[in-house]
């Protein structure tokens, strides 16, 4: 007859409770799950998520307009001061032809600090100039030994005329333009976006020019639909940089099919996008009580939603547009979801999720 202590094994076993060497073992084993544990006990008395109003910062507010984009309207502002002259600098390859006088003429590299070097008048600054400002104050120069010279000066190579491509593009680096350069030919350059994860696209960008001008650009409006009014023009030494368009996401958890992380697209993600983006609810999907989860300035604000209603009435006033972070997480029906949520998350997606979800899920 098996003794009390068989039947207390036998039902720590059926709860899930091994003996303190399988437990041992465990820890060795998984050190990932033995945090995850000390985190479930560090937040088991943390504070509930705050129950957010209606009228809060749940509010259907884009994720667009987080993002101050410049309008065509910006982007003429910031071109209206552009220069439509080449003007030389520092690595340019250039000829100074003094005509009938071949031994004053020949071919110069600008160096570091815009100057060439000119028989004669020697050391000469060319840098900052364009061509016919440049060829004006040779012409002059050379007056005082000759009667009536005529310089011209041509561009052979052009160096100085660039923008720093940055970020999340296959070719990162230094793009050199021959003339006026605008955006979508600098991101043609600059080999687009790298094919390694195709469900990676280029959503935003901003320029920085000079010491105090930085322009977002959406990228989606410019590349998806077209909207050529974005397509800004570069000055010299503009820096673009393309973050990662990951570096926007939402975390679709719980009964969905496919849970995990989904991306935020510039022109506004709804919490139905994004379970839909998560193949849909499953069957076993509390679909009443769907909570989005969202980082409040103190602690983590909850809404509790009710998506059958919402689906059934029309009424989509809780189809929140969703912002960088946010958590959508929909419990099993009938029973605790903690089992479940240990099943399905990686306890290094999100250290205060855990804390959120078991909270909330101790409240059912």
């Amino acid at each position: 007859m098996p003794s009390p202590t068989h039947h207390a094994n036998a039902d720590s076993r059926h709860l899930g409770f091994p003996h303190r060497h399988r437990i041992r073992h465990w820890v060795s084993r998984c050190p990932h799950l033995a945090l995850f544990i000390l985190l479930f006990a560090l937040t088991a008395c943390a504070p509930k998520p705050i129950e957010v109003a209606d009228d809060s910062s749940f509010a259907r507010n884009s994720f667009s307009t987080e993002i101050p984009f410049a309008d065509p309207e910006m982007i003429r502002l910031h071109e209206a001061n552009l220069t439509h002259e080449y003007i030389i600098g520092s690595g340019d390859l250039l000829t100074v032809d003094i005509w009938n006088r071949p031994k004053l003429s020949g071919e110069h590299v600008v160096g570091p600090y815009g100057n060439i070097t000119l028989p004669m008048l020697g050391e000469f600054k060319i840098g900052g100039m364009n061509r016919k400002k440049a060829a004006k104050l040779i012409t002059g120069l050379y007056k005082e030994f000759y009667e009536e010279p005529i310089a011209t000066v041509k561009i052979i190579k052009y160096m100085n005329n660039r923008v720093y491509v940055l970020g999340r593009v296959a070719n990162p680096g230094v793009i050199h333009f021959s003339g006026q350069a605008t955006l979508l030919e600098a991101l043609s350059l600059a080999g687009g976006l790298p094919t390694r994860d195709k469900t990676i696209f280029l959503s935003k960008c901003y320029i920085v020019r000079g010491k105090d001008q930085i322009i977002w650009i959406d990228l989606l409006k410019l590349l998806q639909r077209a909207n050529l009014k974005l397509n800004i023009s570069l000055a010299n030494n503009d820096i673009i940089y393309i973050p990662e368009s990951m570096d926007a996401a939402v975390f679709v958890m719980g009964e969905v099919e496919n849970p995990g992380s989904y991306q935020i697209q510039t022109t506004g993600l709804s919490m139905l996008d994004a379970i839909n983006l998560a193949g849909g609810p499953t069957e076993d999907a509390q679909t009443g009580k769907v909570r989005l989860i969202r980082e409040m300035p103190e602690q983590e604000g909850v809404k509790t939603i009710d998506m059958d209603h919402m689906l059934a009435t029309g009424n989509l006033t809780q189809n929140f547009l969703l912002l960088d972070n946010d958590i959508i997480y929909i419990p099993k029906k009938g029973v605790a979801t903690f089992n479940y949520y240990l099943r399905q998350i990686d306890p290094f997606l999100r250290t205060f999720i855990s804390a959120t979800i078991i909270n909330e899920s101790l409240k059912d």
